[in-house]
Parts: structure tokens; C-alpha cells; sequence
């Protein structure tokens, strides 16, 4: 049996002493203890089951290492001597890949328990005698309109300002564990991970818009289907699919199929060019809301909902990982002011009815034109 006992300095071969100035990325954020091995090494202990529940979360050294922000040699070390100090192998190692062994697979679920209890400890202790502190990475989905996710930083960072947020606008799918993020706030198709924990926001209402210039050239339309016939801008189909599908406020459903003129994988630069009149868009009603209130920008077919399941909203981190106090803290701040908000700014038919716009009557020579595409990197 190895006993443990506080330590304040890490012993390494041919190294007596290692202090913070020389070797900063060395020291845990917890220096609860360290296990002395039959070799003479030394290791905390606590830090090595961080780094090996990373590893087994990203399968891959070398992710962990770039999540961790050390270096290579130290996640394979603090692996090396865990096994060593369990005198067990816990993952199996090829050129390639690796996968956990059985005893492995066992380790891997009490490092989680303990070490998420471990952290609701520090962090109760934190909340009353101290408070959060560090970087939390947040990815969001760009379809939230920067109004709404800036004032939301803000906030937060008003009552904790020693926790710098780095925040990543993102269209596509990610994939939180190996991007290294520690929570999202996204639309339904961006992840799909059954290990991450889910706490619903809301819909996010979408709503068909165009400026009053595009309208006075190509018409307004009466009915979903006349959409069909007027160019638009959206997103790629790779991204969302062309197919819509209109409720009208009696119940009437409608489902078009619509061909961009132009797409982009931005809906803020959907937003751009349905302002330049290249067309109208179905764009997320926080985007345009006060587009529409100074009216720069018609709402059309008011009388209509969108029914898409995949704009739900949704707050989302690793289930099984354990939780600082900066991102449990977040999570809780983002799902309280973006609930209110999200609920508050849904449509419903009965809110949004209007007497039913003149006809559709499409301009002479009003068609759609090939269609161009174009992306930007997230």
C-alpha cells in the first residue's frame, strides 16, 4: 500500500526540485496529494486521473495534451506513472489509435464520480470564500443574433470578472469534447453525442423577411409556394435543408422547397445580403426582429409559422466530466437569461396576424438566376 501526503514540490528523475517559475504547466490547480511509487518518481495523484479522463475522452494523447495546454511528454508521463502506481494497464497503445482495457474502462468511471465530487467540494468552497476564475471556452451557434449573446457575456462577466470567456460563433456540427469546449449554446443539427448533458432553452423562430425595395421589384407573396418562384439567400444545403414546411394560424401545413440564388454559411451575412436585396431569406427571428421594427425589413407571410425542430435550442456540456465552477455557474446564468429571452421574443400566430397581404404578382422578367455559393470559416 502507498500512503499520501500534501506535497509542495514534484520530484522527477535527475531533478530534485521543480518550482513554478521554472515549470508552471507542471502544478495542478489542486495540490491535494501525490503518490510515492516503489521507483523513487513521485505523482500527484489527483492530476493524473484529470489527464487520464481527458485522454480516455478524446482517445488521443495529443488532443488531451492541446486541451490541457501541456505538453506531449507530460500526458504520456502522468499515464505512465498512474499504470505504474496501479500496477495495471489502463489503455492499449498502437501507432494508430488507442482504446481502454477492462480495468481501464472500470478506473475511467470512478476517476469521473470522484473527481466530479471532488469538484462540487471545491467548489462549494469557492462560492462562499472565494469565486470563479480562468477561461471558459463557449461555442454558440451564429444563428443567435449578437445582441443577445453579447449583452449575455457582458452579464456574466460583471459578476464574475475573473472568468475571460472565449466564445466561438459556429453553423456546423462540433463536437464539444475534442474541440475542447466547455459548454455550447446550439441549434439541435450542430451536435448529436448522446454523452452530453441537454438543458432546452427554447425555439428559435424563423421568420421569411425582405427589404421593401425587393418587395416593390418582385412582388409580395400570398401563399408559401409563390416563395418558390423568388430568388432567395440562405444557407448551404449541406448545412440546413432546402425543405421548408409553413403552419398556417388555422392549421393549414405547406411545404416548399426553395433553390438560393446565393448561399453562405453565415447567417449574419444572410442577414447582409437579404439586405442588399438579393433576396429574401428565412433568417431566425432574433436576427431581424428590429430589422422589422424600423422597417428596414418585411416580415412575409405573417399569417405563417415555421415548423423546424432542428432550430431548438439548447444549452449543452459533457455529461460525465466534471464541472468547474466558472462553467456551472455559466450554465446556469446562460439557461435563466436566455429562457426569458427566447420566450419572450417567439412569435405566435395569433401575436403576429395581419389582414392577408394584395396577391402575389411577380414583376415582368422577375425569375431566379443561377445560383452562386460561397462559405466562410467558422
Amino acid at each position: 500500500m502507498h500512503f499520501f501526503r500534501p506535497v509542495n514540490i514534484i520530484r522527477l528523475k535527475n531533478k530534485t526540485r521543480v518550482n513554478k517559475s521554472e515549470r508552471p504547466y507542471l502544478w495542478m490547480r489542486l495540490t491535494h496529494s501525490i503518490a510515492v511509487q516503489p521507483e523513487g518518481c513521485t505523482m500527484n495523484q489527483i492530476h493524473a486521473m484529470r489527464v487520464f479522463v481527458r485522454v480516455a475522452d478524446t482517445e488521443s494523447f495529443r488532443r488531451a495534451a492541446q486541451q490541457l495546454d501541456v505538453s506531449n511528454a507530460l500526458v504520456t508521463r502522468a499515464i505512465a506513472m498512474l499504470e505504474a502506481h496501479l500496477r495495471t494497464r489502463l489503455i492499449n497503445r498502437t501507432t494508430r489509435n488507442l482504446s481502454l482495457t477492462e480495468a481501464g474502462t472500470r478506473y475511467l468511471e470512478g476517476c469521473r464520480a470522484l473527481l466530479e465530487e471532488l469538484d462540487h467540494l471545491e467548489s462549494a468552497v469557492t462560492h462562499t470564500e472565494g469565486e470563479p476564475s480562468g477561461t471558459l471556452r463557449v461555442v454558440a451557434s451564429s444563428a443567435l443574433s449578437l445582441l443577445t449573446l453579447t449583452p449575455l457575456i457582458d452579464g456574466f462577466r460583471k459578476l464574475y470578472p475573473k472568468v475571460n470567456v472565449r466564445l466561438t460563433l459556429a453553423e456546423r456540427h462540433v463536437d464539444l469534447v475534442e474541440d475542447g469546449y466547455d459548454v455550447g449554446i446550439v441549434t439541435a443539427f450542430m451536435v448529436s453525442s448522446t454523452a452530453l448533458v441537454e438543458r432546452p432553452v427554447g425555439n428559435n423562430a424563423l421568420v421569411p423577411v425582405a427589404t421593401p425595395a425587393y418587395l416593390a421589384e418582385h412582388g409580395t407573396p400570398a401563399t408559401p409556394t409563390d416563395l418558390q418562384s423568388m430568388p432567395s439567400v440562405g444557407l448551404p444545403s449541406e448545412i440546413r435543408s432546402s425543405s421548408w414546411h409553413f403552419r398556417h394560424r388555422h392549421g393549414a401545413a405547406d411545404q416548399v422547397a426553395l433553390a438560393p440564388v446565393y448561399s453562405v454559411n453565415s447567417a449574419l451575412m444572410v442577414r447582409l445580403a437579404t439586405m442588399r436585396d438579393m433576396g429574401f431569406s428565412i433568417l431566425p427571428e432574433g436576427i431581424v426582429n428590429r430589422d422589422i421594427a424600423d422597417g428596414t425589413l418585411v416580415r412575409l407571410l405573417p399569417e405563417y409559422t415555421i415548423d423546424d425542430p432542428e432550430m431548438k435550442v439548447s444549452i449543452v456540456y459533457p455529461g460525465r466530466q466534471y464541472l468547474p465552477a466558472k462553467t456551472r455557474f455559466f450554465i446556469d446564468y446562460a439557461l435563466e437569461r436566455l429562457t426569458q429571452e427566447v420566450t419572450s421574443a417567439s412569435s405566435k400566430p395569433d401575436e403576429i396576424y395581419r389582414p392577408t397581404p394584395p396577391a402575389f404578382k411577380p414583376a415582368p422578367g422577375a425569375g431566379v438566376t443561377p445560383a452562386v455559393t460561397s462559405a466562410t470559416h467558422h
